[in-house]
């Protein structure tokens, strides 16, 4: 072989090796993202007020996280405008893994129907990392109430539309959409007093002043175990541990289930391999049994999907939601 020769095989071998390195050094890049990550603190975001569902959920998980991680999980809420403050932050931030969103139905569902321009889509503006837990609701009246069950209500609606009241804590919220769900499939007529808060639901329920709510269980069940509320049954397919022996609303009305939930999602465009990571810590948190142990104490329901199961869960809530709102005739503010 000549010189020239010689010298055009050398630089075919190492174009060829030049080459190889680059697609095993591609095809590893995410691999070792996840093996260096997370390489600092990382932020999660709560939407909403300190104390509330959602923070407490978060500081539980959020905890955990960072002993996992070895790094430290910081919880910074962000309130306001339904959640809408928090989320568009999260949305907007470096898609990194290092800025998370505690969202929930309201914030990655039904925001985009309720409001005309969130700032964000709560599909398309995120990634799914883990659904936490879901959160049902319960039927509750005044202890002195004459409705003794859910059947009572029903026949009593369907007897005098519109005659019956019941509080929520604002449109588009879960009570509120809980009920509209009950209306739509019992196919009767409720009137919505709209309040400012579930605080003053309750108080109003107590004392009288309307009829009945559709309250989340954490909520409820401390009134309804003081015997200051009356409660005629759940939202889910089965009795709860916080409400022993009140009975499934599906008994009476098959079919019916309502639960709002609290997940972790990352901007849209989080490298892969971080949000995998992120779900798999998650979850086994989640099956931690003083995780779960605690979420029971809270009336919610350990969840603990992943990913595309996760993603799938929330696109149908989105489907199963926008028909309700719609069916509803509820405007975006």
């Amino acid at each position: 072989m000549d010189h020239r020769a010689c010298n055009a095989l050398r630089r075919g071998l190492r174009r060829a090796i030049a080459a190889g390195l680059a697609v095993a050094s591609f095809s590893l890049g995410g691999a070792a993202q996840a093996q260096v990550y997370p390489s600092k603190q990382i932020t999660l975001v709560v939407p909403y007020s300190a104390g509330g569902g959602v923070d407490v959920i978060a500081r539980l998980v959020g905890a955990a996280l960072a002993e996992r991680l070895g790094q430290a999980v910081v919880i910074d809420n962000r309130p306001g405008v339904s959640g809408i403050i928090g989320a568009q932050y999260v949305a907007h931030a470096a898609p990194d893994g290092y800025t998370l969103l505690a969202g929930n139905t309201t914030t990655n569902v039904t925001n985009q129907f309720l409001t005309k321009n969130p700032g964000y889509h709560g599909e398309k503006d995120f990634t799914p990392v883990a659904l936490l837990d879901t959160v049902p609701v319960v039927l509750v009246v005044p202890a002195n109430s004459r409705f003794n069950s859910v059947g009572d209500i029903i026949a009593a609606a369907r007897a005098a539309p519109d005659a019956l009241n019941y509080g929520s804590s604002g449109n588009g919220s879960s009570h509120h959409l809980a009920a509209q769900l009950f209306q739509s499939m019992t196919k009767t007529k409720l009137r919505h007093i709209p309040y400012k808060g579930s605080s003053n639901v309750m108080t109003d329920l107590v004392g009288g002043q309307i009829d009945m709510a559709f309250e989340v269980v954490p909520a409820a069940a401390p009134l309804v175990q003081s015997k200051r509320l009356k409660a005629l049954g759940v939202s889910t397919k089965f009795e709860l541990p916080a409400l022993p022996g009140i009975k499934p609303i599906a008994e009476s009305l098959p079919g019916y289930d309502m639960q709002t939930w609290h997940g972790v999602f990352a901007p849209a465009g989080t490298p892969s391999a971080v949000v995998e990571r992120l779900g798999r810590e998650l979850v086994a948190i989640v099956a931690l049994p003083a995780t779960q142990k605690r979420m029971q104490e809270l009336g919610v329901i350990a969840d603990g999907r992943a990913g595309a199961a996760f993603a799938k869960y929330q696109h149908e809530d989105i489907v199963r939601w926008g028909t309700v709102i719609r069916e509803a005739g509820i405007q975006p503010d």
